[in-house]
C-alpha cells in the first residue's frame, strides 16, 4: 500500500508559485489573524496582541532570510533524523512531554467540560466507580450527554497518584502523545518514513492539539481511540489476522463509550474497505468488528436505560445533530466555526500547506491519498451539517497533518524552513491561548 511519496512529490511542483512565496503567505496569514482578533475585540487580553505581532514579524523575517548556510544545516539535520528515525522520534516525544507538561501547569481551566470531567473523575478516585453511576443523570456535564469511560479512566489514575488537576491533565498528555505516535505509524503505512515523521511534527504545529492535549477533557482520549481504530483497520486491510477484527471492534467500542461522535469512524472504515477492492473477505471482518463494538456499546445503553438517562442523552444527541439544519443559532455557530474557531484551532499559518497538500493529493490520487481524503471528508462533511464545534473536528487532525506533510514534501529546500515557521507560529498562538477568554463573537450572540 505504501508509495514513494518523496519521489512522487518532487514531480508535483506547483508551477508559477515558488516555495518561498508559500512561506510569505503563511507569515502574512498569521499577521492577518492577529489583526482580525484585534479588530473584532475577541480577546480579553488584548494587551498580548502587539507583542505577538512583533514576535511574528521578527521570527518571520528571521526565518525567511535564513542564510543558505543555515538552511543547509537544517537539511543536514533532516537527513540525520531520517537516518535514525527512532532516535528522532524519541527526541520529539520527550520534547512533546516537556512542553506539554509546562503548558498543562499553566493553561486556564476549561469551564464546564473540564470542570465536569474532573469532578466525575474525582468521585471515581475517592468513592469508586459504582458511586459515579449513583445519580448519574443529575451530574452536570456528564449525565445529560456523555458516556462514562473517560472519567473512569481519569479517575482510576487519580486514585493511584492523587486527585490533582495537573495529574489529570498529564493523563490527557499521554493520550496526546499516543495520537502523535499513531500519526507517525499511519504515515509510514500509507506513505513512507519521512511522511510519518513530518506528520508527527506537523500535528504538534496545531494549537488545538496542545490546548486539548493538556486539558483533562474527553476529546484527546476519543481522538486516540479514533486514530487507533483506523490504524488497526489499515493493518486489517493489508494483512488480515483472525485476532484483529475483535480488537478493532473493542477499540471502536471504547471510543463510543468515550464520546458519541466516535460514530464517524464507521463511515471511514466502510469507505476504506470498499476502496481496498476485497469486499468479500472484508465484509466478514467488518461484520465481526462491528458486532464486537456494538456489544460493548449495547451494554452501556442497557445500563443507561436502567439509570434513566438514555432517553435524555438520546434527545440531546438528536437535538445537537439537527442544530445547523433546523436552528438559526446552529447556522451562526457554523459561520463562527468556519470563519475563525476552526482556522485558529488548525493554525491559520498552516492553511497554505493544507491547500498545497490537497493539490498534491489531487494530482497523484494514489490509494493512500484516497484513504486520507475519506478520513477527512467523513468527519468534516457531517459535522458541518450537524454540530460544527471546532473541538469535534479533532479526530481528523492526524489526517490533516499527513495531508500537510504531503504538501511540505514539494517545498524541496524550503521544507525544513516551513516546518520551523509552523512551530514558531504555534508557539505564538499558544502564548495567546494559555489564558484565552473570548470577549466577543463575530456572529453568535
Amino acid at each position: 500500500m505504501s508509495v514513494q511519496s518523496g519521489t512522487q512529490a518532487r514531480r508535483v511542483w506547483l508551477r508559477g508559485l515558488p516555495a518561498h512565496i508559500w512561506l510569505l503567505v503563511m507569515i502574512g496569514l498569521q499577521l492577518v489573524w492577529i489583526a482580525g482578533i484585534w479588530l473584532t475585540g475577541a480577546a480579553v487580553r488584548a494587551d498580548k496582541l502587539l507583542p505577538l505581532a512583533v514576535y511574528t514579524l521578527l521570527t518571520g523575517t528571521a526565518v525567511f532570510l535564513l542564510s543558505p548556510w543555515l538552511r543547509q544545516r537544517l537539511q543536514n539535520i533532516t537527513r540525520l533524523a531520517l537516518g535514525h528515525p527512532r532516535h528522532t522520534l524519541a527526541f520529539l516525544c520527550l520534547a512533546v512531554l516537556l512542553v506539554g507538561t509546562l503548558y498543562a501547569a499553566r493553561q486556564r481551566v476549561w469551564a464546564f467540560d473540564e470542570e465536569g470531567n474532573v469532578a466525575a473523575a474525582t468521585i471515581v478516585a475517592e468513592q469508586g466507580v459504582p458511586e459515579l453511576f449513583a445519580n448519574y443523570g443529575k451530574r452536570p456535564w456528564l449525565g445529560r450527554q456523555h458516556p462514562p469511560l473517560v472519567p473512569i479512566l481519569y479517575g482510576l489514575v487519580l486514585r493511584l497518584v492523587g486527585t490533582d488537576l495537573l495529574v489529570a491533565r498529564l493523563v490527557s498528555l499521554v493520550f496526546t502523545l499516543g495520537v502523535g505516535l499513531l500519526t507517525w505509524r499511519m504515515g509510514i503505512h500509507l506513505y513512507d518514513q519521512q511522511t510519518g515523521l513530518l506528520g508527527f511534527a506537523l500535528l504538534f504545529a496545531m494549537p488545538l492539539v496542545w490546548r486539548l492535549g493538556t486539558a483533562a477533557m474527553v476529546e484527546m482520549p476519543l481522538t486516540f481511540f479514533f486514530t487507533l481504530t483506523l490504524y488497526l483497520t489499515l493493518r486489517l486491510i493489508a494483512t488480515p489476522r483472525r485476532w484483529l477484527p475483535p480488537v478493532v471492534g473493542a477499540v471502536a467500542g471504547a471510543g463510543l463509550l468515550s464520546k458519541y461522535t466516535m460514530v464517524f469512524v464507521f463511515p471511514i472504515m466502510t469507505g476504506w474497505f470498499v476502496l481496498s477492492g476485497e469486499l468479500r473477505r472484508m465484509v466478514r471482518h467488518f461484520g465481526l468488528l462491528v458486532l464486537c463494538g456494538v456489544v460493548l456499546f449495547a451494554g452501556w445503553v442497557l445500563l443507561a436505560a436502567d439509570l434513566g438517562v438514555w432517553q435524555t442523552q438520546l434527545k440531546t444527541v438528536l437535538t445537537y445533530a439537527g442544530l445547523v439544519l433546523t436552528n438559526d443559532y446552529g447556522r451562526k455557530v457554523l459561520f463562527e466555526t468556519v470563519t475563525n474557531r476552526l482556522p485558529s484551532s488548525l493554525g491559520v499559518y498552516n492553511v497554505p500547506l493544507m491547500l498545497l497538500g490537497l493539490t498534491v493529493l489531487w494530482q497523484t490520487r494514489t490509494r493512500s491519498d484516497k484513504f486520507l481524503l475519506i478520513w477527512i471528508v467523513s468527519i468534516w462533511l457531517p459535522l458541518l451539517f450537524t454540530l460544527p464545534d471546532h473541538r469535534y473536528f479533532l479526530p481528523s487532525f492526524p489526517a490533516v497533518a499527513l495531508l500537510m506533510a504531503r504538501g511540505v514534501m514539494t517545498l524541496r529546500s524550503w521544507r525544513e524552513t516551513a516546518v520551523l515557521w509552523c512551530w514558531l507560529s504555534c508557539g505564538g498562538a499558544l502564548y495567546l491561548f494559555i489564558d484565552w477568554v473570548r470577549a466577543a463573537e463575530l456572529f453568535v450572540r
